[in-house]
């Protein structure tokens, strides 16, 4: 029996557009009316996607978000909030001066701000994909505590490169992978979200089994893993896929919503 739902935002249930189908709020609302809790997956902090929840109707249907990649997690109803594996600032340094030469742009997040090294086209794309304003500053300067992720804007076409450099540039320290076509992020190697999803299992006492995830790209791998039922979107990457329990169709023929329609019943099994 599922007890929890959780999706990514961005490629999953969040199209191109910025826009949520209406139809994802309304089986979410169905499937909560019969006992199961839903929670929203993102690499943004909590503070930034709780404000956005109104405008894409998932607001009255969420219990949870799971926020910067799995680091933090908000229950909604009782405003329970818990952090986990955090960078230091002399490693977020450390991460900006290896990158350097790639010639990308060093953010610094707070979830009401997107501070950047220099402001261009892509990062005003970035900032207004995410609702937030865009200032420019020193962010090397600027970091100056423990924060959960380094996050670099990359143009699209310089990804495979960005990708191959990390590679390339192994540290024990931090793992670096695309969140989005324009952005490359480096946590601590044990933040992934299926930290957060352990969190929520925690809380509401439940085994990966009553789980299901959805989740397009590489920062949803060890989420997808984790539950008993991965659903990865067909827009997704590769190893999304093979991480996956399942296949759901693209983000943009609404998906999440095809596939619960046609693998779980309102006895809560997938079939």
């Amino acid at each position: 029996m599922i007890r929890l739902i959780a999706s990514d935002l961005d490629g999953t249930i969040i199209d191109g557009s910025n826009c949520c189908d209406k139809r994802i709020p309304e089986t979410i609302a169905h499937y909560r009316g019969q006992g199961v809790k839903f929670a929203v997956c993102s690499g943004r902090p909590v503070d930034s996607v709780l404000p956005l929840l109104k405008g894409w109707g998932l607001d009255g249907v969420s219990d949870y978000i799971i926020g910067s990649n799995g680091g933090e997690v908000l229950e909604i109803a009782s405003g329970k909030r818990q952090e986990a594996y955090a960078l230091s600032p002399e490693v977020l340094k450390e991460i900006i001066d290896l990158y350097e030469p790639l010639n990308l742009i060093p953010t610094l997040y707070d979830g009401m701000t997107l501070y950047v090294s220099r402001i261009t086209k892509e990062t005003k794309e970035v900032a207004r994909r995410i609702g937030v304003q865009c200032v420019e500053g020193d962010i090397r300067a600027m970091t100056v505590k423990p924060e959960l992720k380094e996050m670099f804007i990359v143009r699209p076409e310089d990804m495979e490169k960005v990708e191959q450099f990390a590679k390339d540039h192994p540290d024990p320290r931090f793992n670096g992978y695309k969140t989005a076509v324009d952005l490359f992020e480096l946590t601590n190697p044990l933040l992934a979200k299926d930290v957060g999803i352990r969190i929520i299992g925690s809380m509401m006492q439940i085994t990966p089994n009553e789980m299901m995830a959805f989740g397009d790209t590489s920062n949803d791998v060890a989420m997808l893993e984790y539950v008993r039922y991965g659903v990865a979107m067909e827009n997704g990457t590769d190893d999304a896929k093979a991480a996956a329990f399942a296949t759901a169709p693209s983000v943009d023929e609404c998906g999440f919503v095809q596939f619960l329609t046609a693998h779980l019943n309102d006895k809560l099994e997938v079939y």
